[in-house]
């Protein structure tokens, strides 16, 4: 067993949540990471030794997978829901998502950007997430912050150092800069605000990340700080570790300005 399609074909495949997965996808991914064991599914039969014998797959091992997954799934039910355009001729197909600040093209064959350069495996990754996941409905509109999302302690330490804190720490005294940073690459100013500056950028189309960001204030010594939200229903269309990646994605972006992020 060496990838997220063999976890996969052990579970039930009914998303029955009893592992604390909102589905069988999302379960598989986190097990092949090691972020839950196998056990944690009642369905899983001698998951201690099966574990034993688990290979975790490469970047680009669990990237071909994907990729030879999506030619056998049929695409027009999964991305229904997905804000994506899809289209479909002789069995082949083009799926085009806004990813951040660029469109990726997602073909039989492989994805690219919209001026056919590779991408980064990870970035890759998390797309093909985003479509395997197939995510129904719309968003609630309703924000909360990734501590209140089922099994997320972890992943609230990871969110702070990567996202928040390094947001906070580079636009620490430059709010002018910021604002300029989210308007380059697509974001949306929301005003008013109860923090210095707040601020909705879609790293995918049913993936908005809404960031609060409060400059340092020297009178009382209070350093920089930021706040990341998420739609209520955002572990509808990924896992809670993609999610953390997403936001990892989109602070890079905007430290690193318009082009740095590119490749």
């Amino acid at each position: 067993m060496n990838n997220v399609f063999d976890i996969l074909k052990l579970t039930p495949k009914t998303n029955c949540k009893k592992c604390g997965y909102p589905t069988c996808m999302a379960f598989a991914v986190g097990a092949v990471n090691d972020e839950i064991s196998l056990s944690h599914c009642p369905f899983i039969e001698d998951a201690k030794s099966i574990e034993t014998h688990k290979n975790i797959p490469s970047e680009q091992g669990l990237l071909r997978e994907l990729q030879g997954k999506i030619k056998t799934t049929d695409l027009n039910e999964k991305i229904k829901d997905l804000g994506v355009d899809f289209h479909e001729a002789n069995g082949n197909f083009t799926i085009k998502i806004p990813y951040i600040n660029r469109t990726i093209v997602i073909t039989n064959n492989d994805i690219k950007d919209m001026d056919n350069r590779e991408i980064d495996p990870r970035d890759a990754i998390l797309l093909y997430n985003y479509i395997f996941f197939g995510g129904k409905g719309d968003l609630s509109g309703e924000w909360i912050g990734m501590e209140s999302m089922p099994n997320s302690i972890s992943k609230v330490k990871t969110l702070k150092r990567y996202t928040e804190e390094k947001l906070a720490i580079f636009f620490s005294g430059k709010p002018d800069e910021l604002r300029s940073r989210v308007s380059s690459i697509n974001g949306v100013i929301i005003e008013p605000c109860e923090a210095h500056l707040c601020f909705i950028i879609k790293v995918l189309p049913k993936i908005p990340i809404k960031i609060h960001f409060w400059d340092m204030d020297e009178e009382d010594g209070f350093p920089a700080s930021v706040k990341a939200l998420y739609d209520r229903r955002a572990m509808n269309f990924l896992d809670i570790e993609s999610l953390v990646f997403a936001s990892e994605r989109m602070a890079e972006a905007l430290v690193e300005g318009e082009q740095g992020f590119n490749y």
